[in-house]
């Protein structure tokens, strides 16, 4: 069998997988190229004995077609044939800014420009100067927390407007704070004659009704009937309300003629409604002889 002829300039190694013998250009020294004849990957590098034998050469000579067994040849010009080392041919490829990728940040406050890891209270990256995003991406569940959040702080002020104010638009009476401390246990119910001894002092005039009232009792007099003699109380309701009230009463404490309270002596007029804005003349007959003036028990009342 003739002996193979090496060309000249050209490095030798073995595959690293099936040991057959591999010439190559010097240009391809320390790339991994796949094995002709195995066809696994393997690293071309020339043992150190060979470099010390090896003649430096100033080019890379052409690649011969004919080479020995086992040489890593170009294919011939008759056949396109893929070049095993084309793959593994080194490249210089200009890098620009925008070429190269994006850092993964490692760390939770790492720069996601750079990856350098940034303090607690830093917003900008002192390595390339990106400044960190000081709000979180918006996503449905924060734009749904933000919106419920609105929604509450408003059902919020209008309750505190509702309590604190009388006037229009979310002000209430007096009646309805009242009716709901009720409710709530937070305020104990008064009888007609308690009502009264509370909202007009010793020194309050007879007649006083309690603020903000939504039936109104706008006078009342004491009148004797000049054809059988016969004591009435009469007077009227008004509704200032925008509402219908409904079982409407007025009451009046009987006094003798030392102005002491007659007791079980109390007479009350009664309607079965009010409309909003309007007025109820009243007439209650008053049959007790030791009656010599009365005193309204305030509030009038009613349901609307």
């Amino acid at each position: 069998m003739a002996a193979r002829m090496s060309t000249p300039g050209m490095h030798k190694c073995s595959c690293q997988s099936c040991g057959e013998h591999l010439e190559y250009p010097p240009d391809f020294e320390g790339t991994i190229v796949a094995c002709p004849h195995c066809g696994q990957g393997t690293e071309l590098h020339q043992s150190k004995f060979t470099e010390t034998q090896a003649v430096p050469a100033t080019s890379p000579p052409p690649m011969k077609g004919g080479g020995g067994r086992g040489s890593v040849m170009p294919p011939s010009r008759g056949r396109a044939e893929p070049d095993p080392l084309a793959a593994a041919a080194p490249r210089t490829e200009k890098l620009t800014p925008e070429s190269i990728p994006a850092a993964e940040p490692d760390a939770p406050n790492a720069c996601v420009n750079c990856g350098e890891v940034l303090g607690e209270d830093d917003n900008v990256c002192v390595e390339c100067g990106h400044r960190r995003p000081t709000v979180s991406n918006w996503n449905g569940i924060a734009i749904f927390r933000l919106v419920a959040g609105i929604i509450i702080a408003c059902e919020l002020l209008v309750l505190i407007l509702q309590w604190t104010t009388t006037g229009k638009p979310f002000g209430l009476r007096q009646r309805t704070r009242h009716a709901t401390l009720l409710k709530l246990g937070l305020r104990k119910e008064l009888t007609p004659a308690q009502a009264a001894a509370a909202q007009s002092g010793p020194n309050s005039p007879a007649g006083s009704v309690a603020k903000d009232p939504d039936l109104l009792l706008k006078d009342h007099r004491l009148t004797t009937d000049k054809n059988n003699g016969a004591q009435y109380i009469i007077g009227t309701v008004k509704n200032i309300s925008q509402y219908r009230y409904l079982a409407v009463q007025v009451n009046f404490a009987l006094l003798d003629d030392t102005g002491q309270v007659i007791p079980d002596a109390n007479v009350s007029a009664y309607t079965q409604t009010i409309e909003p804005g309007k007025d109820w003349p009243f007439k209650v007959l008053v049959l007790d002889p030791d009656a010599k003036t009365y005193r309204p028990l305030p509030p009038v009342e009613g349901v609307r």
